[in-house]
Order: structure tokens, then sequence, then C-alpha cells
């Protein structure tokens, strides 16, 4: 562990010149840039915590960027220090860490419409966070920023003491875990421990205290023994004394029912060598020494942890006939067992290194991305694969995690929330901005659904062209709800879209033919069914496509296709003809021709395209592809003159 020394300035503050001067390879103009920043922050909580955060990165080795992007955090999240105001890569790396912020692991909502999710919320946020954690310093810094947090929780009021605390002992703490940062893992599981389990905590702690000098007395002789015996077989070896966590040795009076009076390895010995030969050698000493515990040994230099952990574990019974734990590495184990990745992670003057120091940046990221895929209960099924790979995580304003497909909307979080908030659903914020209502959402949005007093879902959702849904639950919801309307609305409703898409695909309105090429037995039913959603308007349009009334205009001609026309009109404004085109082009169809004009100028427009389509249901996929454009208001077919 790399010990930080602290200075305090006459106020009691950490001095932050101090904390500079052991970040070894500081340039003079990173030195600079990080006390012009360190000026900007107030004088108040904010610095405190900053200081804090830096005394952690320093301890675990981050580089220079990583430490001043931990120094300015809290001020940038408080709105005292804008993000423009700081470098372009420390301030990439703190908007990231922020980013993480945004969402608490355990904030439940009490609203009865979340009860449902409220067992797979943990596991939701972890999905959440581990996706947003696309540097290995965001793991970090965020980290380093809980133990400050749990620090000064003692401030908090109990509600929210408590939470930081389940959140650092069920995801913080497992990932630091997982990263192999003992020294954060540690610290965290003893700070939350002391909050959720008061008592336990204190019993322990005072128990240890009363002990505690005669262990220290015992345990130092045991140490001094060890070192003359190592030193008399030519090994030159460090020896500490190491004590065992509270939390640790609370859970294993747990596991074991035992008393801590029982619990003998409250403090052991750790052995420090150059070698890994050296390694098996301390081991030979230590077994010839003291009766060793063969079912309490472990070689994790042979057969590493997940998370890269190496080092021999073996207990033994010690001079004193009670039980002696022995741990034995290397330096470099003992860095790398304390520190995790971060030892991995040579405190450098400047940003992500490039040339030959780029190709160890990429391990060092390939080496993350393995170590956050949690196969232990985090979404892997049995054959392997990542189940997240097929989800995406958003929330909502109260830091309500769920989980939804990939390619789901607005529409389709507002249904998983609950049906009414479907039913009623008029709006939708993302991140604070208005979007569409058929727009794609991503992992760690945030989503908020503005809602009318009546419900009312409407009928065009359930249009697949026009993407407002992507979830079957969802569509199920919104069918059940006008299959409950009186059903000479849904007739009048299926009769309208029949009409609207006849007027805008320019083809016959010949609906009781329709209807019996589509296997209904009056124009009614088969209202009822484009009403209700049974029957897709797309669907019919293919019916129509093959018609006799259709055939000239339809049939591919000589295997090539055939051209037609459509004319777009919306909102006059930069990029219009640019997203209608883009939109065309995801359906792999061709722009012959095009036309575009301002009505009234920055008002109204008037694209004219044509376009190379195989038949009339194609062009009507993308006629409704079209009219998914922000800012489009109508799309029709027009003949070429």
């Amino acid at each position: 562990m790399v010990a930080i020394v602290r200075h305090l300035t006459p106020d009691g503050e950490t001095d932050f010149d101090v904390l500079l001067d052991q970040a070894s390879g500081l340039s003079s103009a990173r030195r600079k840039t990080a006390e012009q920043i360190f000026a900007l922050i107030g004088e108040d909580d904010s610095r405190k915590r900053g200081l804090e955060v830096v005394e952690q990165l320093l301890g675990l080795k981050m580089d220079v960027v990583t430490v001043i992007a931990g120094m300015a955090m809290f001020a940038v999240q408080r709105g005292d220090v804008g993000l423009e105001r700081l470098p372009d890569d420390v301030a990439t790396l703190v908007a990231a860490v922020l980013r993480l912020s945004s969402t608490e692991v355990l904030s439940m909502s009490d609203s009865a419409v979340l009860s449902s999710e409220s067992k797979s919320q943990t596991d939701n946020v972890r999905h959440l966070l581990i996706a947003l954690i696309d540097d290995p310093r965001v793991a970090v810094v965020k980290l380093a920023e809980r133990v400050v947090t749990l620090r000064g929780a003692k401030e908090m009021d109990s509600v929210s003491r408590e939470l930081v605390a389940r959140e650092a002992m069920e995801f913080y703490a497992p990932l630091a875990s997982r990263l192999g940062i003992w020294q954060l893992k540690w610290s965290l599981e003893d700070l939350a421990f002391r909050y959720l389990h008061p008592s336990d905590y204190q019993e322990i702690a005072s128990k240890l205290d009363a002990r505690r000098e005669a262990r220290e007395r015992q345990v130092e002789a045991i140490r001094q023994d060890l070192e003359f015996r190592l030193a008399a077989a030519g090994i030159d070896a460090e020896v500490h004394g190491r004590a065992k966590h509270i939390y640790s040795i609370w859970r294993k009076m747990k596991e074991k029912s035992i008393d801590i009076a029982d619990v003998h390895d409250a403090q052991a010995l750790r052995v420090l060598v150059d070698s890994i030969d050296k390694c098996y050698r301390v081991l030979g000493v230590v077994h010839t020494s003291w009766p060793h515990i063969p079912t309490e040994f472990d070689d994790y230099i042979a057969n590493p942890k997940e998370n890269g952990y190496r080092s021999i574990h073996t207990a033994v019974i010690g001079p004193i006939g009670k039980t002696l734990e022995v741990q034995i590495r290397t330096r470099d184990m003992h860095d790398e067992s304390e520190l995790g990745m971060c030892a991995h992670w040579a405190y450098k003057d400047g940003g992500m290194p490039g040339g030959s120091e780029g190709a160890l940046q990429s391990r060092k990221m390939d080496w993350l991305r393995s170590v956050l895929e949690w196969h232990d209960g985090l979404g892997f099924r049995s054959d392997g694969m990542y189940q997240s790979l097929d989800r995406i995580f958003v929330s909502t304003p109260q830091g309500h995690v769920l989980d939804l497909s990939p390619d789901a909307t607005p529409v389709d979080f507002a249904y998983r929330i609950h049906t009414e908030v479907g039913h009623r659903c008029r709006g939708a914020r993302v991140d604070g901005r208005q979007v569409p209502l058929n727009r794609r959402l991503s992992t760690g949005e945030c989503v908020e659904i503005v809602t009318g007093e009546e419900e009312q879902p409407r009928r065009e959702w359930l249009n697949p062209a026009l993407g407002y849904v992507n979830t079957s639950r969802a569509r199920t919801k919104i069918q059940a709800w006008f299959r409950n309307q009186l059903a000479e609305s849904n007739i009048n409703a299926g009769r309208a879209l029949l009409e609207e898409s006849a007027s805008r695909l320019g083809f016959s309105s010949n609906f009781v033919d329709l209807a019996e090429r589509s296997g209904y037995g009056s124009e009614d039913e088969l209202f009822m069914a484009v009403g209700v959603g049974d029957r897709l308007v797309i669907d019919l349009v293919k019916l129509v496509a093959n018609s006799r009334d259709e055939a000239a205009l339809s049939e591919p001609q000589e295997n090539t296709g055939t051209f037609q026309g459509i004319v777009v009109r919306g909102r006059d404004r930069d990029g219009l003809l640019r997203d209608v085109a883009a939109a065309i082009a995801e359906l792999s169809i061709s722009v012959v021709a095009t036309n575009a004009r301002a009505e009234v100028p920055g008002e109204s427009a008037t694209l004219s395209l044509e376009l190379h389509v195989s038949n009339l249901a194609e062009l009507a996929r993308a006629i409704d592809h079209i009219r998914r454009v922000p800012d489009v208001s109508d799309v029709r077919r027009t003949r070429i003159q």
C-alpha cells in the first residue's frame, strides 16, 4: 500500500502543494494547470472532498489526468466550475464520472407502478453502470469518491446514510474486488458495515481494542521469529503484521458461528520477497517451522484468481498454539494486490499515452472490460453469452433503472412503467430534452414521460413502420385498450386509416374487394381488424400491390424495379432534405431525382423525390419511414411527369 504523507495548512486543510510534490513525473505545465483548477474551487466542502479524493488517487498511483479530475469533480457537480474551464482530457473524464454518478444503485421509487421492478433494481443498475464505464479511470475515480462520501456519511440523515452504505456494500465493494483494488474494497466494506450494523461494528472494534496490546506483542514476537528464521535461510524478506478488517472478522464469525475470541487470524503475517522462487522458499521455512493446516492452503500464484490476484495463503499452528495465517507474495504482487488494475497505471504526466504506450493502454482497456464481465449473476447465460448485450438500461428521473429491448422507444418505456402511464403518454423528455415518441433509447439515458389527464393511446403507435412501439408488451396493452372501446369507434378508426393510406399511396379505395381478398366477411370486419391493430395496413397494401388496378405501376420493369414519385411537405429547416434522404437510405432504396423548394422560407418546404422501388409495398414502407423524420408533416405518392 502506497503511503501518502499528509500535511495540513494552518486552517487544518490538506496542503495541496504537498500532495502535488508526491505526484512523481508531474511537469511544471501540468502542475500549473492543477494549481489553476484548484484555485477555481471554492473554499468549501467541494475543495475538502476533492483533496481527499486526490489523496486516494495518488495512493493508487493514478495518472495526472485522473488526479486532477478527481479534484475537480465535486466542484463541477455543484456547478461551481464549468467543464469548459477544464482541459479537454480532464473535462472528458469528469463528465464520464458524473454520468456514472447520476444513477443511485439503490434509489427505489415508492410508487406502486414500479414495485414489480424492485427485485431486479440492483442488477439493472449494475448493468447500467458497467455499460457506462468505457474508461478504466472512471471506475477508479468513482470508487475513490465513494470512500470519501462514506467517510463523511456520518453527517447525513439516517436514510441517506443507509442508502450510501448499502450501495457501497452491494455494488461498489464488489466492483473494487473485481478490479482487484483491495485497498478500496476493504475501506468501502468497513465504512459501510459501520453504518449498516453499528452495534456489531462497535462490539468488534471495542473487543479488538481491548485485546490489541497483548495481540500486537504476540504478533510482533512471531514476526521477529519468522524474520530471523528467513534470514538464517539466506532469504531477504520483509515480514509485516497484517490486521484483518472488521467486516471480514464479522463475516467469518457469522459464517462459522463463532465468537471473536475464536477468530485466530484477526491478525496475521505477510511476507514480501523479490521473486516467485523465494515465495516457495519462504513457504518451506514456514511449514518446517510450525505444523501447517492442509485445509487452509491456497496457491494463488500457480492458480491466480479471476481478477489477477496472486499470493500464497497458508495457516499454521503458531508458537503459542493458535492458528496463524501467513501470506507470501512478491513486492510486485503486493502492489497488484493492494492497487489492482491501478498497479499497472504508472503515474504519467499527460493524458492517454500513444505509440508503444498506446498499445499498453489498449491492453489495459481490454483487461478492464474482461474484468467487468461479472460472470456470477450479472447477465451470463449457461452458454457463456452475455445477456445484457441485447438489453438497454435507462432510468426514471427518480433514479429507478429499467431494462428494455435495444430498439425500445419512450412509448415502450411508458408501458414498461405502467399500463396507465402508457395510455396517458403525450410526450417524452430524454436527459431533460423533448424528443419524438418514436426516438430509440440508449443505455444510460434518463427518460421522463409527459402524461395527459385522460387515457388516449394513438392508433398510429400500432403501425410498425412509424417505429413508436417495438415491444410486444406495449403493443398488447395498446390493442387491449382499443378492443375495449365501442365497436363503432374501432370500425370508424379502421376505415379512416385505410382511406388515409389509399389517399397517401394513390390506390383504389374498393374496400369491399379488399375485405374479400384478405379473408374478411365484410368491410366492417376489415375495418375492425385494422382499428384494433390485428391487421396491419402495410399487409393490406401488399394485396393492393398485386391487384389488377396497380399492376402497371407496381410490377418490376424488365426485372429492374419501378420508378415512383413522392412529395414530402414539412417545416423549412437546415438538413431536412438530408434527413429525408438518410431515412430512405436506411431501407436501401435509391433516390434517382430530387427537387426541393421553400414555400415560405423558414416555415414550410416541399421536396419532390423519385425513388427506385420494387413494388407498391416497398414504396409504402419508404413513405412511413419518411414520416418519422422530425418536422415532416405529410408524405404522398405522386405521378411522375
